[in-house]
């Protein structure tokens, strides 16, 4: 099982110079990526996004790539006097075209030797192809792990949950049939209270208690409930994306407590349904993050 969440970093060398390359991801319903390139490898933006949906099925996915020089943390400003002065020469031009007041300073020589630093152009795309599939390939193993890493916590602790609502289920389960006598004995009192001796075992009596048995008996709902937990626990169990899967099987179990608790006229039923829906919305939660 894996997460949607996680960070990964991968680098490539090419002619001199180092390919960085981030990767993030949230959760998301489906798979949506965002690719940041320099632009002379704009081209390259298909064949990373095809590279990224061949490991990941779900998520909002963020990759930028980056080149800088070896050991560089920051460029280096080289002096070139000359372009600098042609820069200059045709600035101060422009702003006596337009009387535009011109009152040059140090920080504006700083800005134009930054301009005019000299820095050799990016190769192209298909030669930089090769080193930027490999840095990708890089901070996509790394952010596969960091979200197998997390999602082998979030399977942990989607397991303990579901035992707790199977826990609940079978809690439930012995209680059902006390409804009907509950519900025989509270008739019965009712017909005394207004004056009315009926035998047990008037027809009368039998009918209307048989047909509050039926309308109460949950019999069903707790063996789709059980097949429900089998469901979720198996897929917990495999390697395949399983978010979709589980947040079906979270709406089906909803909808089953939901019938339980409308049906059961019992309150210590009646509190157990209500925990297993809170302990449900806390999966639900959790299988948000679940690829």
């Amino acid at each position: 099982m894996l997460s949607m969440t996680g960070y990964g970093a991968g680098a490539a060398s090419l002619a001199g110079r180092e390919i960085f390359a981030e990767i993030s991801s949230v959760n998301r319903k489906g798979l949506e990526i965002n690719v940041a390139l320099p632009r002379e490898w704009n081209a390259l933006e298909g064949p990373v996004g095809e590279r990224v949906k061949g490991r990941l099925s779900r998520g909002a996915v963020r990759l930028a790539i980056a080149v800088r020089a070896p050991g560089a943390a920051t460029p280096v400003v080289k002096w070139d006097e000359a372009a600098v002065q042609k820069e200059f020469a045709q600035l101060r031009e422009l702003a006596e075209r337009f009387e535009i007041p011109f009152n040059p300073d140090v920080s504006l020589l700083l800005r134009l030797a930054q301009a005019t630093n000299g820095e050799p152009p990016l190769p192209s795309a298909d030669e930089a192809r090769a080193a930027v599939e490999k840095a990708v390939a890089a901070a996509l193993e790394q952010l596969v792990a960091a979200r197998s890493r997390e999602g082998a916590a979030l399977k942990a602790d989607l397991t303990a949950r579901v035992q707790t609502l199977q826990k609940l289920a079978a809690e439930i389960a012995p209680l059902a049939p006390a409804s009907v006598t509950r519900y025989r004995e509270a008739l019965l009192a009712r017909l005394k209270q207004i004056g009315l001796e009926i035998d047990l075992n008037d027809e009368r009596v039998l009918r209307e208690i048989a047909l509050f048995a039926d309308r109460c008996d949950i019999t069903e709902e707790l063996t789709r409930l059980a097949s429900h937990f089998a469901q979720f626990e198996k897929i917990l169990a495999d390697d395949a994306p399983a978010g979709r899967k589980l947040d079906f099987l979270c709406q089906e179990i909803h909808r089953e407590f939901n019938t339980v608790g409308s049906k059961a006229q019992h309150l210590d039923i009646t509190r157990r349904v209500l925990d297993a829906k809170n302990e449900l919305e806390r999966i639900r939660e959790q299988v948000q993050n679940v690829e």
